[in-house]
């Protein structure tokens, strides 16, 4: 009988890594196809100035999650929550937190076969309510921005600073004073060192510097922040010791 059972179970993460991978790929020229079509049809070839710029400020905040996210969010995920969660978005804010409330309403172990499908019929609960709840606020926003004053949409331009400032203070308390001092330093310095980069730098180098600007300096705050944590550890581990 649990022969059959871990048998059954190892073919449906079979098919489940099939149609995964099957989905995602899709999605991904999906996602392909308009870039595709604007760049070899329309004939709207982009900057590569501006592509590397973009690039590195997108690595810039999120490039650590690319590794982080998959690694510890499996665990409570599974095969086939991972998939879906990554397909659909919005892991640590909605997918995560409903498979965990579904978990813990059911009583059911993280990690177990119950516990798994259990967390697939939450993800699919969640996913179409957050289809439907987008698709009324898209409409309904729609009609709200063509109706608002000149003065209230330009001051949309201030949303993506102050939600990354936010985070920025949200991060910050929680480091210590000698490294915050040193993160802003090099921060300083770096946006000094871009500032002045068109002076003595050739165009297509300083360039993709000035755009991806906050991105290099987040690049450098993960690095310190990382190196920094290395060491805390080493003392920390030396005196348990």
């Amino acid at each position: 009988m649990e022969n059959n059972r871990n048998q059954s179970t190892k073919q449906f993460h079979k098919s489940i890594h099939l149609w995964g991978r099957i989905t995602i790929l899709v999605a991904l020229l999906c996602t392909l196809t308009i870039p595709l079509y604007l760049t070899f049809v329309l004939g709207y070839l982009p900057n590569s100035a501006d592509i590397i710029s973009g690039m590195i400020s997108i690595a810039g905040f999120v490039g650590i999650i690319w590794f982080i996210e998959p690694i510890s969010y499996f665990p409570t995920l599974g095969p086939a929550g991972t998939y879906m969660s990554f397909l659909s978005g919005n892991i640590g804010n909605m997918r995560l937190p409903v498979i965990a409330a579904t978990q813990d309403a059911l009583e059911l172990t993280p990690g177990s076969n119950e516990a798994e499908v259990a967390g697939i019929f939450a993800l699919i609960s969640s996913t179409f309510t957050n289809l439907v709840v987008l698709g009324i606020v898209l409409v309904a926003g729609q009609v709200i921005i063509t109706v608002m004053p000149e003065a209230i949409i330009s001051s949309f331009n201030f949303a993506l600073p102050g939600i990354l400032g936010a985070m920025m203070i949200m991060m910050g308390s929680k480091i210590k004073v000698p490294n915050l001092v040193v993160l802003v330093a090099t921060a300083i310095a770096i946006m000094i060192f871009i500032r002045f980069a068109p002076n003595f730098l050739p165009a297509n180098i300083a360039t993709p510097i000035s755009v991806a600007d906050t991105g290099i300096v987040a690049i450098f705050g993960i690095l310190y922040s990382v190196i920094a944590a290395k060491k805390n550890h080493a003392k920390e581990s030396s005196k348990e010791a």
